[in-house]
């Protein structure tokens, strides 16, 4: 069919180092200290990470020999919908970063292992999203990470993301442009391309029961994309497709990319959950 547009096109700069993100510690939920050695450290001594009730089960373990109580605490971490705060999360495609953002918050202080990408630069962020840069910034206090100008469909070769195995990577709505002078056919045909592209990228990024969510309409045209079946000639299986509603997401908004500050009708719409 030919060369895919020049949006398809890889564009990849910056972030950290693969050695800089290794380094970066994944909370451990049985540990009751912090490194004071580690530099990502918020403090400069050790503290207690402290849960509340309703993200703890508390279980009292009394000793045989000595009859004295020791309290466990087994942490569930903090989910909204699908996603943990013990999850190693990536997110692509992301427009004005609402959807980050939105786990980072229900994460709270443990919404350091979210990576949020964009396809556009910040300057583009910044001029067409007005969201954009409060969204960033809500994601940087709480630690996560956010790279600009990263391609879907080319991320298993950045230096920043290649040696990082995901436990959920995430793409919502994606969407290759605008060919009205097309088709149908050759539309349908570019938009699974992208989705393609993503999927076989993502197959070599995802732990070992990791899983790749795409959000995508259910209607009309929508529908003849028919991702089930792309998803098959990369070997991934379908584990489940969920309802999806933005709602379940507070402060998310679904811009419509390529610049502009609208938000879509995302109704109706399913999570499409695919792993190997």
């Amino acid at each position: 069919m030919g060369i895919l547009p020049s949006r398809l096109i890889p564009r990849l700069i910056g972030g950290e180092d693969d050695e800089e993100i290794n380094q970066r510690p994944r909370f451990n939920p049985l540990s009751r200290e912090e490194d004071t050695n580690n530099k990502y450290s918020t403090t400069g001594r050790p503290h207690t990470h402290d849960v509340n009730v309703d993200e703890a089960i508390i279980i009292n373990v009394r000793e045989n020999n000595n009859n004295n109580n020791n309290n466990i605490r087994h942490d569930r971490g903090r989910w909204i919908k699908h996603y943990s705060s013990f999850h190693r999360i990536l997110l692509v495609g992301e427009g004005d970063f609402s959807f980050s953002a939105s786990l980072a918050k229900a994460f709270g202080c443990r919404a350091s292992n979210l990576i949020a990408t964009s396809f556009n630069s910040q300057d583009f962020l910044m001029e067409n999203y007005q969201s954009a840069m409060s969204n960033i910034f809500e994601l940087s206090i709480r630690k996560s990470r956010i790279m600009y100008e990263i391609d879907a469909t080319t991320m298993a070769t950045h230096p920043s993301l290649r040696n990082i195995k995901f436990d959920r990577i995430i793409f919502n709505f994606p969407f290759a442009g605008f060919f009205k002078e097309m088709s149908r056919k050759t539309q349908i045909w570019f938009h699974r391309q992208l989705v393609s592209m993503f999927l076989e990228n993502a197959k070599e990024m995802i732990s070992e029961d990791g899983e790749i969510h795409i959000s995508h309409k259910t209607n009309g045209f929508h529908r003849e994309w028919k991702l089930e079946i792309v998803a098959s000639w990369h070997g991934l299986t379908l584990i489940e497709a969920v309802n999806f509603n933005h709602l379940d997401y507070p402060g998310y908004n679904t811009k419509r990319g390529f610049g502009g500050d609208n938000n879509f009708d995302c109704y109706p719409s399913k999570t499409y959950k695919f792993g190997i």
